[in-house]
């Protein structure tokens, strides 16, 4: 499954560069998006000397993606994107951060000129834990589940768009103490994205 998430993502970057070069801005729009997410299972919470605590979650935080759309013909188009998806808890004494890069290959209709609906796959490649100082030694490798997504997109001029996402996905530990223990990433998210034409 792998290989046909890369594939197919290379493909879409390939047909997408050769549609750009002859057409410019019209089929194929390059863009960057963020997003906040909320959700998934807690992997570990932490308490601060100062009261306060920090929940680090499969399904959280920050998400930055980058890739391409490509309008396919009437109301059809296709997204490929790859991003940096991660949740921490930093202390003056300790850092622990899960980390993953998501691959997704999404489809759209559009219902009007400024809205449309999508969906497709996700897969998140390198998942991790890396942790240092006083919350060391959860360093660990997780595999991940191919996940779905879907998602409505609002476009409030024509290079800015606010997205809704639904995502559902899974992790399992396969080392570190992690090893042999699943966790679901399913999440939620709200982001913003911007196209270079």
């Amino acid at each position: 499954m792998k290989r046909t998430l890369v594939l197919a993502l290379a493909s879409l970057l390939i047909a997408g560069t050769a549609q750009a070069q002859s057409r410019p801005g019209e089929t194929v729009r390059p863009f960057f998006g963020m997003g906040l997410t909320f959700g998934g299972d807690r992997l570990e919470e932490f308490d601060f000397s100062n009261g306060t605590s920090s929940t680090v979650r499969t399904g959280g935080i920050i998400h930055l993606q980058a890739g391409v759309d490509v309008a396919l013909g009437g109301p059809i188009s296709m997204q490929a994107n790859i991003g940096y998806h991660a949740d921490s808890a930093n202390g003056s004494n300790g850092d622990y951060e899960f980390t993953r890069m998501p691959v997704e290959l999404l489809a759209f209709v559009s219902l009007t000129d400024s809205f449309r609906l999508g969906g497709g796959v996700r897969h998140a490649f390198d998942a991790q834990v890396n942790s240092s100082g006083a919350v060391g030694g959860f360093d660990s490798d997780f595999k991940t589940r191919t996940g779905i997504v879907v998602e409505g997109e609002y476009f409030f001029a024509e290079r800015f768009s606010v997205k809704v996402r639904a995502v559902s996905e899974k992790f399992e530990g396969k080392s570190g103490v992690y090893r042999g223990r699943t966790f679901d990433g399913t999440h939620g998210g709200v982001y913003g994205s911007f196209y270079f034409f």
